[in-house]
């Protein structure tokens, strides 16, 4: 009987909806007003070495080294800089609520990072219904059919992927297995839009200094190359963002 209940489980499928009201009901519960993140930024080769030249940096072969901050103000204000450890040049993205900004070099998989973390981790409202509406309409932008949900593995867990099963689809997955189990936290979104194929991988929610508030490691695929990995070491939930320009 318990084997079959295990079965009867994993066969079930959530719709999108209470997929999305859930996570959505766990952004609307921090208390958060604002977040600033430090980390580490690695450049893949295929777009380094323009990006070196750029920001001052000696770069020979390999990933290129940067330092990532990533600064959130609740709701939907996001900004995203990337520093050369040489120089004090800076790339720099940012979004007001989807009003896209960019500042010093261009890293286009910079700005496709900081728009599906601004999209996915910096949303919270105090009105019912309206973050989980924001996700679901941030989805059915990028082209992904929410009327669709199949089970999906990912990183070795088990979670939803939303979306249709044809390759090359836009998709949406979550993770389901996390505790609590009804976080359904973001674990990857693939589209297409006018700038390429993209697919935005968040990995590790089990971080100390992070916690689930933005996952550890982002990375981010033009097609089948990875351009750009994030990975967060230290969280400020008191950073004075007053004076930051998103």
């Amino acid at each position: 009987m318990r084997l079959l209940v295990a079965a009867l489980a994993l066969a079930y499928v959530m719709p999108t909806y209470s997929i999305l009201r859930r996570y959505a009901g766990t952004r609307d519960d921090l208390t958060l007003t604002s977040l600033k993140v430090d980390g580490t930024a690695a450049v893949a080769p295929v777009v380094a070495k323009d990006l070196a030249q750029a920001l001052g940096s000696t770069w020979a072969s390999g990933d290129l080294p940067l330092t990532a901050a990533l600064s959130i103000k609740y709701p939907g204000r996001c900004r995203l800089d990337l520093s050369s450890y040489e120089s004090n040049k800076t790339l720099t993205v940012a979004s007001s609520n989807g009003k896209r900004r960019a500042e010093g070099p261009e890293l286009v998989a910079a700005q496709v990072a900081l728009d599906e973390l601004c999209a996915f981790f910096a949303v919270k409202s105090g009105g019912d219904g309206e973050t989980r509406a924001a996700i679901e309409r941030h989805l059915q932008a990028l082209k992904v059919d929410t009327k669709q949900v199949s089970h999906v593995r990912f990183m070795g867990q088990l979670g939803f992927a939303i979306g249709a099963k044809a390759e090359g689809s836009p998709q949406y997955w979550v993770y389901r297995d996390r505790v609590p189990p009804d976080r359904f936290l973001p674990a990857r979104v693939r589209f297409t839009d006018e700038r390429g194929t993209w697919d935005v991988r968040f990995i590790d929610f089990t971080s100390a200094s992070v916690t689930d508030w933005v996952p550890r490691v982002v990375e981010v695929y033009k097609g089948q190359e990875l351009h750009l990995r994030l990975t967060a070491l230290s969280a400020d939930t008191r950073a004075d963002l007053e004076s930051t320009k998103f």
